[in-house]
């Protein structure tokens, strides 16, 4: 009987690494493990030029912080002109883990809160310059999420805003001088996105938060013992 090529494959065994609990990280480092995020079709348009549109599209909104869809469409119906655009989104779209430079006239965005705090993609990444996750870091904060997804003539990516922006608006600046879209600045109503994130709730019945607590869900505080007879 001729030798196997390729050695028995043992089962892996059972072990404790399958019960750990979720991983936690702190809310600055982007949406929070199981909990179910409200919904808000933002759909605000922050620049336009003849050439380029680009917009704020869906915002997941969590308890602490928003993943908000930044949404560029482009006139060019050439694939490899496109391919260059969005190649370009891919390598230095404003902010993302590899922090790349920005060249000047290249696509920048940024947000100011009604209290006056305010960040941008020029800003340097927290990642940049905290030693660990755990160390602490002063919102605002922007980060690309995910990866950017592209379809025909345009190109989408989620970014982490954090914290929630305070009532009653927040003023989103953008600019892209290539695309010949100047500095523009649009005022957008937070309510509800405040609304929504308050809303949200853990994905799992009985779900341990960070402190081992069993978190409750908004209806199991309204929930109330009723008799066979109907009364409370």
């Amino acid at each position: 009987m001729p030798t196997p090529f390729f050695e028995e494959q043992q089962a892996r065994p059972f072990d404790d690494d399958d019960r750990l609990p979720p991983f936690e990280t702190p809310a600055w480092t982007g949406p929070p493990w199981h909990e179910k995020y409200g919904s808000v079709l933002l759909g605000v348009e922050i620049g336009r030029s003849t050439t380029t549109v680009v917009s704020l599209g869906a915002a997941r909104c969590y308890q602490e912080g928003l993943a908000v869809e930044l949404l560029v469409r482009v006139r060019e119906t050439g694939r490899q002109a496109r391919h260059r655009i969005f190649s370009y989104l891919e390598r230095a779209h404003g902010r993302g883990h590899l922090d790349e430079r920005l060249k000047p006239g290249g696509l920048r965005w940024g947000v100011a809160f009604s209290d006056g705090r305010k960040v941008t993609t020029q800003d340097e990444s927290p990642w940049a310059r905290v030693g660990s996750m755990e160390d602490l870091v002063e919102g605002p904060v922007i980060e690309g999420l995910s990866r950017p997804v592209v379809d025909m003539d345009s190109w989408a990516r989620y970014y982490w805003l954090w914290p929630t922006p305070p009532p009653a608006t927040m003023l989103v600046g953008f600019e892209w001088e290539e695309r010949g879209i100047g500095e523009t600045l649009t005022v957008v109503d937070v309510a509800p996105l405040i609304a929504a994130g308050a809303a949200s709730e853990p994905l799992w019945q009985g779900q341990q938060d960070a402190q081992g607590q069993e978190a409750a869900r908004p209806d199991d505080d309204e929930a109330t013992a009723v008799s066979d007879d109907g009364s409370e």
